[in-house]
């Protein structure tokens, strides 16, 4: 309440002609890119209760092709955005518990350390209601994020910014560049920060409504320093919170495939080569598991699954 109160002063009044929380604040961005489409096609999606929704970040809206899930009759909305946390993950999900009830939850070590506020501030900005956009403030409040809501409520966000890449529908971006830059650098031990708090929240809200839920991690560059962090720090930490739900599957591709590059449009993203190769392999994974037992597969094989 203090902020709010706070920003609305800041926002009203002016010096020089510039509002206040603009001279103290300039973090207030612009509506627009792959979040403001993302949630466009949200508000027009027709799910059912065999429709599965993909959430995370970068990861996902770049990793999980809904053209290439429809060809074996499952009905994907892609919810990932940009640096999303999973505290905003978690929000996303209880703001859409009415619509979702199958869910791939795409991660990898970036995403549970320490919690950003790039994902918080484009979802309030670019939130298809102010309710939503006011949910997402609440759990995640800070200056920045109360600027942003403020500048929302009072409609004087900066100019919308088109989408610089190629946006597919449901959320989905693809790519079509190679990567040619090898992997380098030091792999400090793994850390987990806060969000792996609501990686628990996350899975125990999941399963407490029923939901069926897989984890699951895309492919990535790597040598062998990322591989021993990975594998040394990073997975032991993870499966403390993994042990206490141990019928959600992780399917785990990280090292699962050749590391060529052209598979790659950068070290963190699959380009539509690299798409069509995993999804296929998860694809796969989630018939033979089982995971959405209830859904309509048909018969795939990794040629089926190809996006040109």
């Amino acid at each position: 309440m203090v902020f709010t109160l706070l920003s609305i002063c800041l926002s009203t009044i002016k010096v020089k002609g510039l509002r206040l929380w603009s001279l103290i604040n300039t973090n207030v961005i612009s509506q627009g890119g792959q979040t403001k489409l993302m949630f466009d096609d949200l508000k027009k999606f027709k799910p059912n209760n065999k429709s599965v929704f993909v959430l995370g970040s970068s990861h996902a809206y770049r990793g999980y092709d809904p053209r290439l899930f429809n060809q074996v009759q499952i009905n994907l909305f892609n919810m990932g955005t940009s640096g999303q946390n999973m505290k905003d993950t978690y929000v996303l999900l209880k703001l859409n518990k009415q619509k979702i009830h199958q869910i791939i939850l795409d991660i990898y070590p970036g995403v549970l350390q320490d919690i950003t506020e790039e994902s918080t501030l484009m979802l309030i900005q670019n939130a298809n209601t102010n309710s939503t956009a006011l949910e997402i403030l609440k759990n995640n409040i800070t200056i920045n994020s109360v600027n942003n809501m403020v500048s929302r409520w009072l409609d004087v966000i900066p100019s919308g910014i088109p989408c610089q890449e190629k946006y597919i529908y449901n959320g989905y971006i693809q790519r079509d560049s190679n990567y040619n830059g090898g992997l380098g650098g030091k792999f400090d031990k793994f850390e987990p920060g806060a969000n792996f708090v609501y990686l628990d929240s996350i899975l125990k809200f999941a399963s407490a409504l029923k939901m069926r839920t897989c984890i699951a991690s895309h492919p990535l560059k790597w040598n062998e320093a990322y591989k021993i962090y990975y594998q040394t720090t990073y997975l032991p930490e993870l499966n403390k919170v993994l042990l206490k739900y141990n019928k959600i599957p992780f399917f785990d591709f990280t090292f699962e495939h050749s590391n060529q590059d052209s598979l790659f449009s950068d070290a963190n993203h699959l380009n539509q080569k690299g798409v069509n190769y995993y999804n296929a392999k998860l694809i796969e994974k989630l018939k033979k598991f089982g995971v959405f037992e209830d859904s309509v597969f048909i018969e795939s094989t990794l040629n089926m699954c190809k996006i040109q």
